[in-house]
């Protein structure tokens, strides 16, 4: 008995303070939509969001003619809470190395 309420509080108090919160960060692309195939849309936006490109046109209001495309994500830890900013790449934050190599 007296094993079952040590679990018990245990899993009731302990174990809440040990888990952690992660989120994924996604890189979108909106862009015109071109009438002209031969020619590159050049206009467009680079947007950093929670949500997937998917979710994004749902939630947010994007123009029929303007294209949501996914171009990067990462995963990032803790909380999104209190309007905190999102957390940077870090594909873009690893310094290059000299090529060893003689």
């Amino acid at each position: 008995m007296k094993y079952r309420v040590f679990l018990s509080a245990f899993f009731l108090f302990l174990s809440p303070s040990l888990s952690q919160a992660e989120y994924r960060v996604f890189l979108l692309k909106i862009s015109k939509v071109s009438t002209d195939p031969t020619k590159p849309a050049t206009d467009f936006r680079l947007v950093k969001s929670t949500l997937d490109p998917e979710q994004y046109r749902y939630y947010y209001t994007v123009a029929p003619d303007e294209q949501v495309t996914y171009i990067d994500t990462w995963r990032c830890y803790g909380r999104t809470g209190d309007f905190q900013a999102l957390c940077p790449n870090p594909k873009g934050q690893i310094p290059a190395e000299e090529n060893p190599a003689p």
